[in-house]
């Protein structure tokens, strides 16, 4: 990072901005909207400030907001690991609940999708979303399990009943 610029460590995705400004790679486009140069780069970077700084309540929050509906991706599992070795239950709780409330919605939504109009969506998506969530749904078991909270993650546990049942989780 340039020495003129200091994560606030509190807004992710406002300190990437703050960055990408102080290196000179924000502009405006030619519809006049703002184009932020080297954006990946930037989240790899500040992703990393954040976990060696351990500002995880932050991380936690905006990692939260990501697409984890079909695959899990490096960064949360990092976050993941870190929060497990700190054993911080409740930041890893927060952070999987929100990608089972995603997968859980993708599962539903297809399942119900495939109800609706069967010739359209296969039954091979409703088991892929469906595996897909059950997979969450044990991870977080487990974590729960591994932090001796197994009994905060009782709903979990029927939701898993649910879905291997085909039912909506």
């Amino acid at each position: 990072m340039g020495r003129t610029f200091t994560p606030s460590l509190q807004g992710f995705q406002n300190d990437i901005e703050r960055y990408l400004t102080s290196e000179g790679k924000r502009e405006k486009n030619e519809h006049g909207q703002i184009v932020f140069r080297g954006y990946p780069a930037a989240v790899a970077l500040m992703f990393r400030t954040y976990m060696e700084k351990e500002a995880f309540v932050p991380l936690v929050a905006e990692v939260r907001k990501w697409n984890w509906e079909w695959s899990y991706g490096d960064y949360l599992l990092d976050l993941t690991t870190a929060l497990q070795q700190n054993r911080d239950w409740p930041l890893l709780e927060e952070l999987w609940a929100a990608v089972v409330a995603k997968r859980r919605t993708n599962y539903n939504k297809t399942r119900q999708a495939r109800k609706a109009v069967p010739d359209k969506v296969p039954e091979e998506l409703v088991t892929k979303t469906r595996d897909l969530l059950l997979d969450s749904l044990h991870r977080l078991h487990g974590l729960a399990r591994e932090c001796g909270r197994e009994s905060d993650v009782e709903a979990y546990v029927a939701m898993i009943g649910r879905a291997e049942k085909r039912l909506k989780a």
